[in-house]
């Protein structure tokens, strides 16, 4: 039994990348528990294991007494006296025990127990390992391959590569070789489970740091990515060193640089770009390799609106709106593209409205309204600022005495009748 424990201690020391330290310190803890059960919690054992050889060496303490009666607490006076010539009664002595007489379920236990522990102990170590990794591109290989899923060993252990998180045209043979960006680390079934990636936005941004010395360097920053896996991307990339072009340095000599991440991505073409913080100017950047004639920015709606030429409107969309789309995506706005000749009549349109909004607000809100001011009066408060009948009724009563030349109870009386007929369209706009 001793033989394999060893033997199974030693295969799991080479699969699992346990030290026989770290496997003795186990099995050791495993025995103190069997013994425990038969010695009692407060038994001191002495326990010598040496995997190497094969040995396991365990010393109980016994009591010396003239007969037997519990055989895990008392030795017999003889049987003490062939360890001991001067031993005498009552005293304490350590007994050698050997595993097999723990007798066989001990033996079965203590496999059992080995296996428990080193499984929460290479679950540790995954975690250990692997979880300051997450965001980290790896390589592994293919275990097998299946419909939903690949199997990929990444050294101490296997990971997972969703078919949703491959790539378009993905294939792997088993034992091909494979870089994904480690996305998570899920606890499935009480076990940790590595999850890969191909198709995020951070595997193209670590492969720049990868291929390219200027972004691993941090002279050139990466800003934005925006992917369509496998057939389009777009990358903002910046630097305020003056004297380097950061999308030339990305794209290198004849494109060798960014054709070593397009042939990666099974030929994802990739757009690289000048990030600004001018968002007009990044808009434009973005939606290169059009022409922008227009951009109108609605905050509020987090909507930039683009005009193009004509002939260019497909050429801003892209194929199957791509272009647009990836776009959209860098700045995280959504983008409305107009041809010229459509924003033309849009515009005449807009400024109708606007004269339109005006005049009613001019209607709506004219100091004329006010019963009690003539245009003197009028006169006098436009030239203090209170141009509108708004602004009249949140004014203070000083403010109307002296632009006014008038009583406090004059100026009271013009404020409440620029309240009440305030009050009164508004319950009118509602009904």
């Amino acid at each position: 039994m001793i033989k394999e424990l060893s033997k199974i201690a030693d295969e799991l020391s080479r699969d699992k990348g346990l030290s026989k330290e770290q496997l003795s310190a186990l099995l050791q803890e495993i025995i103190v528990a069997i013994i425990s059960k038969k010695c009692g919690e407060d038994c001191d054992l002495d326990i010598n294991i040496d995997l190497e050889k094969g040995e396991i060496g365990i010393l109980i303490p016994k009591k010396v007494v003239d007969i037997k009666k519990n055989q895990w607490l008392e030795i017999d006076i003889e049987d003490a006296k062939v360890l001991d010539i001067n031993v005498r009664l009552g005293q304490k002595i350590m007994v050698p025990v050997t595993f097999e007489s723990l007798g066989r379920q001990a033996a079965i236990l203590a496999k059992q127990k080995l296996f428990e522990s080193l499984r929460d102990t290479e679950k540790q170590m995954i975690y250990d390992e692997f979880q300051g990794r997450v965001g980290q591109i790896v390589t592994g290989v293919v275990l097998k391959s299946e419909r939903d899923y690949a199997v990929i060993n990444i050294g101490k252990t296997e990971a997972i590569l969703p078919r949703r998180e491959s790539i378009p045209g993905d294939f792997f043979n088993r034992s091909a070789y494979v870089r994904a960006l480690l996305l998570d680390i899920r606890v499935v079934r009480g076990w940790p489970q590595l999850i890969l990636s191909r198709t995020h936005p951070d595997f193209l941004k670590k492969l720049f740091e990868v291929e390219i010395p200027e972004v691993f360097e941090g002279i050139i920053e990466i800003k934005a990515v925006a992917r369509e896996p496998g057939d389009r991307a777009k990358v903002a990339v910046y630097t305020t060193n003056s004297n380097i072009d950061p999308v030339g340095a990305c794209i290198g000599i004849k494109g060798m640089r960014i054709n070593a991440i397009s042939n990666e991505l099974k030929g994802e073409r990739i757009d690289v770009l000048e990030w600004s913080d001018d968002m007009i100017k990044f808009v434009c950047n973005a939606i290169s390799p059009a022409e922008v004639l227009q951009t109108n920015i609605f905050e509020e709606d987090s909507i930039v609106e683009i005009i193009v030429p004509d002939e260019k409107l497909a050429l801003a969309i892209g194929k199957k709106g791509q272009n647009v789309k990836l776009a959209s995506k860098l700045l995280g706005w959504k983008f409305d593209i107009l041809k010229e000749s459509e924003y033309n009549d849009i515009k005449k349109s807009r400024i109708h409205e606007q004269e339109q909004e005006w005049k009613e607000f001019y209607e709506l809100y004219n100091l004329e309204n006010i019963e009690g001011l003539d245009e003197i009066s009028i006169a006098k408060l436009i030239d203090k600022g209170i141009d509108d009948v708004e602004k009249l009724s949140t004014a203070s009563i000083d403010e109307l005495v002296v632009a006014l030349n008038t009583t406090e109870g004059n100026a009271l009386e013009i404020v409440n009748s620029a309240i009440d007929y305030l009050t009164t369209k508004l319950e009118d706009l509602e009904d």
